[in-house]
């Protein structure tokens, strides 16, 4: 696939159509919206899985910054974390930085962008986000949740995965989570996310559903990631068909 050439159309595809929905599946419960950065959907979603991306995210961090401490200046979630460091890594007070990273995860899924200044969204006002959370058909408890994009500069069929967050009673259904998506949007054709090189158990995830390193990702000029700390993974429709069958054997009935 051609990942060099961008294309509006793309963009415009993913604004039209359907803007939410809900899919049944046998022992599951999806439920999707589409928004843009500033809609309050996007916020409220952002909220009600704020704990669950906290509790989630921040062992990951912590385990990053362990083998890359050199990290903590150069990554948003980490900045705050600088003044731990100052005096080497054999000193730093780890719990400390555990709850410093938790506190800015969460400040930063309960930020509001509806307040920001317009010209500071700008560059992000054409993003077009799906959010997607699983939950248990009967008990309706949350198993996991995700959020993609796609921005201007993504060609056709590229979606961005910018979060896949799974409970631990989501492991049986996490593939049909993320392959809701080809239900909700059909012409998606590659999936590309990213992930720290420590997080082996989300690697290994990604790979058994199809995934390959990128080696070489096309950059969006305003989502930039840092190559050294995070790997870049693809899923190509072409080359695999884990996620779109995990999806319909879990949606049959």
């Amino acid at each position: 696939m051609d990942k060099e050439i961008m294309s509006p159309e793309w963009l415009s595809c993913a604004k039209k159509g359907s803007s939410a929905g809900i899919l049944r599946g046998k022992d599951v419960i999806l439920e999707w919206k589409k928004s843009d950065i500033q809609s309050p959907d996007l916020a409220a979603f952002k909220r009600d899985i704020c704990n669950l991306a906290c509790e989630t995210l921040t062992p990951i961090e912590i385990q990053f910054l362990k083998k890359y401490p050199h990290a903590v200046s150069q990554e948003l979630f980490l900045k705050p974390c600088t003044s731990f460091f100052e005096h080497g890594i054999d000193a730093v007070d780890w719990e400390k930085v555990e709850e410093k990273i938790y506190s800015t995860i969460k400040q930063f899924y309960l930020m509001d962008l509806s307040n920001f200044d317009a010209a500071v969204l700008k560059p992000l006002a054409d993003d077009v986000y799906f959010f997607i959370t699983m939950k248990e058909k009967d008990s309706k408890e949350l198993l996991g949740f995700c959020i993609l994009s796609i921005t201007p500069a993504l060609t056709m069929g590229n979606i961005k995965l910018v979060n896949l967050i799974l409970t631990n009673a989501a492991k049986e259904h996490s593939s049909v989570l993320l392959g809701s998506i080809f239900s909700i949007l059909p012409q998606v054709k590659r999936i590309f996310t990213f992930a720290r090189p420590t997080n082996t158990d989300a690697i290994e995830r990604y790979r058994s559903w199809g995934f390959r390193q990128d080696l070489d990702p096309i950059q969006d000029p305003n989502h930039k990631v840092n190559t050294e700390f995070l790997i870049c993974l693809e899923y190509i429709t072409e080359q695999s068909n884990v996620l779109q069958k995990a999806f319909e054997h879990k949606t049959s009935h």
